[in-house]
């Protein structure tokens, strides 16, 4: 029997961030250098990975403490958020936030909800010249690589858990993700790929949307008994 009756995997940035927090540490310590970079795995031309592998070695180790600074000073959460983790933990469903970011931004962020969800990010090693990304949760064997934080791995790994899945996100890293979901709740470049494949989904713009569309005594998504 399934633990949960259904499961929500959140992205961070851009989903629970109110903008994407590697792009902004980017364009804040390596532009230059970082905005071709970042077209390339927009444009799904190079693998996530590769991309932010190669924009955190441009940054130099030394001012690994400006970046953290920076990236803890500029995020914002999305309105709605302490709302939909109150609802989730009412309704015994699972919330994993599953994030291609790290840790120093995303668990700053989420350590007021500590203990009522499960974060799934990556870390930076800052003991050579230059940062290195150290992948968490890599590609297990049934995905074809590249993704860097491999979402669709972590919710394989979630499958026995949850008898529905829930995909929240908003960019190209969810897109593999989603395409396992009984239902995405999508933004941005997501939302235009579900409604270029004919992905289940519902836009939204703050977590309230989400909210009004699972709960009350006629959801707009049934998502579970």
């Amino acid at each position: 029997m399934n633990r949960y009756p259904l499961g929500f995997f959140c992205d961070f940035d851009g989903t629970i961030s109110e903008r994407d927090m590697i792009a902004r540490i980017m364009m804040e310590f390596a532009p230059d250098q970082a905005a071709p970079l970042i077209r390339e795995v927009m444009e799904r031309r190079m693998t996530v990975r590769e991309g932010v592998e190669r924009m955190f070695g441009l940054i130099p180790s030394s001012r690994f403490p400006e970046v953290v600074s920076f990236a803890q000073s500029h995020t914002r959460v999305r309105e709605g958020f302490a709302e939909f983790v109150a609802l989730c933990e009412r309704q015994g469903w699972l919330l994993a936030v599953v994030s291609g970011g790290f840790d120093f931004f995303v668990e700053p962020a989420l350590a007021p909800f500590a203990g009522r969800v499960e974060v799934f990010c990556n870390r930076i090693d800052a003991t050579g010249p230059v940062l290195r990304v150290v992948w968490a949760h890599p590609c297990d064997e049934l995905c074809q690589g590249g993704c860097g934080l491999c979402k669709p791995a972590v919710v394989r790994r979630h499958r026995d858990q949850v008898g529905r899945v829930a995909v929240i996100g908003d960019g190209v890293t969810d897109i593999p993700v989603a395409q396992l979901a009984d239902w995405v709740f999508a933004r941005d470049k997501l939302l235009d790929e579900c409604r270029r494949t004919g992905l289940p989904h519902s836009p939204f713009d703050t977590f309230h949307d989400i909210i009004r569309a699972v709960s009350g005594p006629q959801p707009e998504v049934r998502l579970h008994d």
